[in-house]
C-alpha cells in the first residue's frame, strides 16, 4: 500500500461513514414499517413471514458492525496520514492535511492560505510526488497490524 492509498480513504471516509449510516436508518424505518398492526378486534395482522422481521434485524446488525468497523479505520487513517505528513516539508503537508484530512477543497485551502489556486495545486501535486516516494515498509510502519491484516491483499509496493 502507498502513502497516497492511506491518504485518498482518509478523505472518503467521511462519505463511507454517512453511506453506512443512511443505510442503518433505512433498515430502522423498514423494521418499524413492518411491526405488527393490532387488529380492532383483539388479534394482531401479521406480516405472513414471522422471520421478515428477525432478517431485517440481523440486516441492521451487520451494516451497524461495518459502521463501527468503519469508523476504526477511519481513526487509524488519520494517525497514519499525520505521521506520513510529518515527512514532508511544512507547506505541502499543511496542504495535504487539509484536503485529505480535513476534506477542504483546493480552492478552499487557496484562500484560508492565501495563496492563488494554480500555485496550491502546484504545491499539493508536489507533495503527493514526496509521498510516493516514501517505501511501502515505512507507509506499513504507521499502521497496526490489524489493519495490515485486513487489507494484506492489496498491493503493499
Amino acid at each position: 500500500m502507498e502513502a497516497m492509498t492511506i491518504l485518498r480513504r482518509c478523505r472518503r471516509s467521511a462519505e463511507d461513514i454517512e453511506r453506512l449510516e443512511n443505510q442503518i436508518w433505512r433498515r430502522r424505518d423498514a423494521i418499524g414499517s413492518q411491526a405488527p398492526q393490532m387488529d380492532p378486534n383483539g388479534g394482531s395482522r401479521g406480516t405472513g413471514d414471522p422471520d421478515k422481521i428477525g432478517w431485517m434485524v440481523a440486516d441492521l446488525a451487520d451494516v451497524e458492525r461495518k459502521l463501527e468497523e468503519r469508523k476504526e479505520e477511519a481513526a487509524v487513517e488519520t494517525a497514519s496520514s499525520c505521521a506520513l505528513l510529518d515527512m514532508l516539508p511544512d507547506l505541502e503537508s499543511d496542504i495535504l492535511y487539509r484536503y485529505y484530512v480535513k476534506r477542504m477543497t483546493v480552492p478552499q485551502i487557496a484562500h484560508a492560505k492565501k495563496y492563488q489556486d494554480g500555485y496550491l495545486r502546484k504545491r499539493k501535486r508536489a507533495g503527493e510526488e514526496l509521498l510516493g516516494l516514501i517505501s511501502a515498509e515505512r507507509v506499513r510502519g504507521t499502521l497496526p497490524r490489524w489493519y495490515l491484516e485486513k487489507y494484506e491483499k492489496e498491493d503493499w509496493t
